[in-house]
């Protein structure tokens, strides 16, 4: 069930209301019951915690010091491993969907997905 923001333009209170979807949105405040209670538009909330986490794009392979610094030339706000003894060396790091279109662009690849 979701989580609806309300508030009283009579009271100023501001509540979290518990709802089914197809229930009609309330009108009267719990608070002063004034019928001035409304939804107010809120950005949908989740618990998906991927949306945060860095896009490791294995696709774009580098293979030495001179392939990253190329890359990095095209692609300067996308972070890539340059110690050789880490796993992720020459992996390119995006932290947006943007910048990983950026890089695949740079690199001559289109994303499918």
């Amino acid at each position: 069930m979701p989580m609806y923001d309300y508030k009283c333009d009579y009271c100023h209170a501001e509540r979290d209301e518990f709802q089914k979807m197809s229930s009609e949105p309330l009108t009267v405040c719990p608070v002063c019951g004034a019928s001035a209670y409304h939804r107010v538009p809120s950005l949908p909330s989740t618990d998906l915690k991927e949306f945060d986490k860095p896009i490791e794009m294995f696709s774009i392979g580098l293979n030495d010091d001179e392939e990253i610094r190329e890359f990095k030339a095209k692609c300067p706000d996308v972070d890539v491993a340059t110690d050789p003894n880490d796993p992720l060396y020459g992996v390119p790091i995006a932290r947006s969907r943007s910048q990983k279109k950026t890089a695949l662009a740079a690199m001559g690849f289109v994303e499918r997905n």
